[in-house]
Order: structure tokens, then sequence, then C-alpha cells
């Protein structure tokens, strides 16, 4: 992070702005409740003492004093209560641009990010955020501000303990920052290791059942307890460094109050002060030091966040792909034309790729597992740019490519259901239809998938609410709501794209499913991937995609004369 306050956080975090408004508001009120609480009390201690005023000469001074202490409580509480507010606001701001962002820049940035790093960046990372902005920032304005004006009431009091003061507060922050630097860099380690962390412990949970299957699951819970361990090491480090800087700014701070209290004393013996003067002194001088001290205890409690800022803002800070904006495809389904097309994936280099998808027809694409086939999904659907190579939309007044595609025509007429469908925790209603879609056309959706058997078997039927990920389906029921789910959001004319719709099916259900979707599909473009024979006995058009030939193409297209839907 660049210094203390990231002048890049201020600029993009929604709220950031009012929230150092606030601070700077509070805390001059602040510095001025101080400095008046000092000069009552020590008025009010010197009449008495020095005078023998009695309670009815200083009850004005006594009131006024209490009213001051009320007003800095206030202050206190109010800097609190609004910097809370602040902090909520900025860390929701925050994890949500982050979420957009990063689905913004797509597929391929995210797969070169582990996932796991990035959804512990968006739950615990940005969680952390909230003690950074509600007690780090305030803090920093406080520490910036206040010291500076006790000094120069201290100057104006007493020259020799403002010399003091001037001198040995710049020692504080500079232990502050040799301190700061070492648990940066433990913070940062931890960091790491959370991230770690969180992305194995995501694999392992995403692989679980193949893990089971193969007998390797407790070998990966050995591997999770290995790195838990490390990150408890680390975090106990990371306690330690922080107990023992705290330890360091006490004895310093103390150190400085005491160098203060000793000169007034002595001076105040000789004479060479008065009593209500050294009071002022003695009363503001661990003012002075007290929001320095502050700001390191916050530093520490708020390190994790200090070290999620620049985890986040190197995210928003990514480049977005360039977005197209052409919607001129024309009404019917379209088709597409691959022309050397290559892409990088994080296990190589698949194609090149030329192929000729024709319209309003099924494409069924086969291959062994790594040769491309949900990656070729990817580059038609226009969510991973081609490296290299040409990707053309056919069937309009001229052929577009895919890159120039507005976003909006590509969310409302190419539709996608994958391997791994996606349910949220809710109904099965709301996860097929959403708002707005009518109860009939849902039923007819779930029909055609042959769904209709297990939802009405359910407790509530469509309105059954699931798990998060669907939980209390089977994989192939979840496939199958995956499927009813596109039907219900597959315009005419639209592009679907399916990825293995029917692994989980077994043969019997996987022919009844086949025929009610690609009867429920006719009119569209649909390219399907699988390795199954059902799918390919149904296809219009077959393409088989081979493992890459340094001497040739990656694709080998075989046209099937079978009856058009």
């Amino acid at each position: 992070m660049a210094g203390p306050l990231d002048p890049r956080l201020v600029r993009r975090a929604a709220g950031m702005r009012r929230l150092l408004v606030l601070a700077v508001v509070l805390g001059v009120a602040t510095a001025a409740a101080v400095v008046v609480q000092a000069v009552l009390l020590a008025r009010i201690l010197a009449a008495v003492v020095v005078s023998g005023a009695v309670l009815a000469d200083v009850t004005a001074s006594v009131v006024v004093l209490g009213l001051v202490i009320v007003l800095r409580a206030g202050l206190a509480w109010a800097e609190e209560e609004l910097a809370r507010r602040s902090a909520l606001a900025v860390t929701t701001s925050l994890r949500g641009e982050v979420l957009v962002h990063a689905g913004r820049l797509g597929p391929r940035w995210r797969s070169g990010r582990h996932g796991g790093s990035l959804a512990t960046l968006v739950t615990t990372g940005i969680d952390a955020l909230h003690d950074y902005f509600a007690r780090y920032v305030p803090q920093l304005v406080l520490a910036a501000m206040v010291p500076v004006g006790t000094v120069v009431v201290l100057f104006v009091a007493d020259p020799i303990s403002g010399l003091i003061a001037a001198l040995t507060v710049p020692l504080v922050p500079v232990f502050m920052a040799m301190v700061g630097w070492y648990t940066d860099r433990a913070t940062r380690r931890k960091w790491r290791t959370l991230a770690r962390l969180g992305g194995h412990f995501t694999d392992v949970l995403a692989g679980l059942p193949t893990l089971k299957v193969f007998g390797r699951a407790r070998a990966q819970a050995d591997a999770v307890r290995a790195v838990t361990e490390r990150h408890r090491r680390s975090t106990m480090g990371t306690l330690r460094i922080a107990f023992l800087s705290s330890l360091v700014l006490e004895l310093l701070s103390t150190l400085s109050v005491a160098l203060i209290a000793v000169t007034v004393g002595l001076r105040m013996v000789s004479g060479g002060i008065d009593l209500a003067t050294g009071l002022v002194v003695l009363i503001l001088a661990p003012e002075v030091y007290l929001p320095l001290r502050r700001l390191g205890t916050q530093f520490h409690a708020a390190a994790d966040g200090a070290a999620a800022v620049g985890e986040v803002l190197a995210v928003l800070d990514t480049p977005v792909p360039r977005t197209g904006t052409r919607t001129d495809i024309g009404e019917g389904a379209p088709g597409f034309r691959l022309r050397g097309v290559t892409v990088g994936t994080g296990r190589g280099r698949v194609g090149p790729w030329d192929l000729d998808l024709p319209a309003g027809r099924l494409t069924v694409v086969t291959g062994d597992s790594g040769v491309g086939k949900t990656t070729l999904l990817q580059v038609l659907s226009g969510v991973l740019p081609a490296d290299g190579g040409t990707v053309l939309v056919t069937g309009g007044r001229a052929d577009v490519p895919v890159a120039d595609l507005a976003p909006e025509l590509r969310r409302t007429r190419f539709s996608f259901c994958g391997q791994r469908p996606v349910l949220s925790a809710g109904s099965i209603s709301d996860n097929l239809g959403g708002v707005g879609i009518p109860v009939s056309e849902v039923r007819r959706a779930l029909v055609a998938v042959r769904a209709t058997g297990f939802v009405d078997d359910l407790p509530d039927g469509v309105d059954t609410v699931l798990g998060d990920g669907g939980a209390g389906l089977s994989q192939g029921q979840r496939q199958r709501l995956c499927l009813a789910r596109t039907l219900l959001h597959a315009p005419a004319g639209g592009v679907v794209l399916l990825d293995e719709p029917t692994a989980a099916l077994d043969p019997g259900t996987e022919d009844a499913v086949l025929d009610g979707l690609l009867d429920a599909l006719a009119s569209r473009t649909v390219v399907l991937v699988s390795h199954r024979s059902a799918p390919v006995r149904r296809a219009d058009h077959l393409v088989h995609l081979t493992a890459p030939d340094p001497g040739g193409p990656t694709a080998r297209r075989e046209a099937l004369a079978v009856t058009p839907w």
C-alpha cells in the first residue's frame, strides 16, 4: 500500500471522502475540546490550591468543564458511530465493485488468479477492511491534527515544554514506521498463507466427490491441516509483534511525558513557572501522545485490512477487456465461422480451429478431455476472447466478430448450461424463472426435460426451497433444472450452448430428456459438448476435437446426414 492511506482508495471507494471529512471535522472539535478541558481544569485547581477558592467561586468554571467533558464524550461516540456506519457503507460498496469488476474481467483472468484467493479477498479480506475504515482511518486523522494543536498550545503556555514535545513527538511516528514495516511484512505473509488456505479449501470442496472415489480425501484433509497450522503460526507471530510494538510505543510516550513532567516540576519548585501554567502543561502533555499511541494500536488491529487494501486495488485497477457494441446479427438463429482460432488456457494452448457451425442446427462437439471443448463454448459465447484467428457470427446482413457483439445482445440471445449447474438458495420456481415468467411456462419447461416427476414428489412442488447450490437434489436433478432454466431464457432465433448437459443421467432418462429438450429448442442454434453417444446420434453436425498437432489443425469436422428437427 502506498503510505498510510492510499489515494487510489479515496478515489475508488464510495463514501471514503465523506468518512475523511467527518473525521477532520470531529478531529478539530476533539482537539479544541481537549485544550479547553485542560485549561479549565488547570484554572480550577490553581484557584482552589493557590487562592483558596471554594465551590461557589468556581461553580461557573465547573459547569463549563462538565459541559466540555460531556461534549468530548459525545464527540467520541459520534466519531465511533459515524465511522462504523461509513465503514459499513464503504466495505459493502467495495465488495460489490470487486465482484462486478471480476465478472467483467472474464474467465481467463479468474482462472489466472486462483478462485479460492478471490473468494478469500471478497469475504475475509474485505471484512477485515471494516476495522481499517472504522478505526484506523479516523484515528489517522486525529493523530495528524490533535498533537499539532496541543503542541501549539503548549508553546503558547510554556515554550520549553512545547519545544520538548515538538522534539519528541516525531520520534513516535518514526518508531511506528519501523515497527509497521516489519508488521506489514508479517501480515502479508499471513495473508498469503490465508489465501493459499482458502484456495486449497475451495478446490478440495469442489473436487471432494472425485477425491472420495479415488481414496484421496484423507490425504487432502492432512494437507488442509498442514496449511491451517502454518496460518495459525503466522497469525500468532503477527500478534506477538503487535504486543511488542505496542510496548515500544507506550514506553516512548511515557518517557516523553515524564521528561516534560520532570522539567515542569523542577521549574515550579524554583518558581520559574506558576501552578496554573504547570497544570495546563501536565494535563496536555499526555494528550499530545495519546492519539499517536492509539494509532499504533489501531494499525495492528487493522493490519489485515491494510494488507487487503492493496489486493482490492490490484483487482479494481486491472483493465477490463474491450466490449463490443454491435447488435446487427439479424433475427434468425445465427451460425459461427472460426478460422485459425487459438486460445491459451491454464493447461496450455488449444487450436488452431477452422470450423463452420451451421445456423439453426444441433452441433455436437466431442473429443478427449483437455482438448478444449468447454473452451470452445466460452469462445463462442464471447466470454473468453481468442488469442489468434477470427470468430464470426454468420447469418445476418454481414458477418460480425463475436468480440464486437454488445454484452446486452449476448445476454439476451445466448443461453448456457454448464457441467456444474448453479442454483442459489431459494425455491425451484425462483431458480428457474425468477420474476415475470408465468407458472405455465415453468411447467412446460419442466415437462420438456422430464423433471416434473421428481419436482412433483417434493413437499411443495416448484415452491420447494432448495439449499445453496441445490442442496437436497441429486446431480442429475440439478442438471435437469438447469436445462429447464435454459429453455425458459432461450429466445427464438437464439444460441444455446450446452456443456455435458446429460452427464449425470442414466441412458433411459438421457434419451427422454434429449428428445424433449431438442424438440423445445427447434429453430435455435445449439452447440452441445458431450462424451456420450446419445447426443451424437441426434446431431445435425459433428465436430470432433483432437489433441494439438503441430503439423495441422486440431479439429476434424464431420457432417452427419440426419433428419433436421
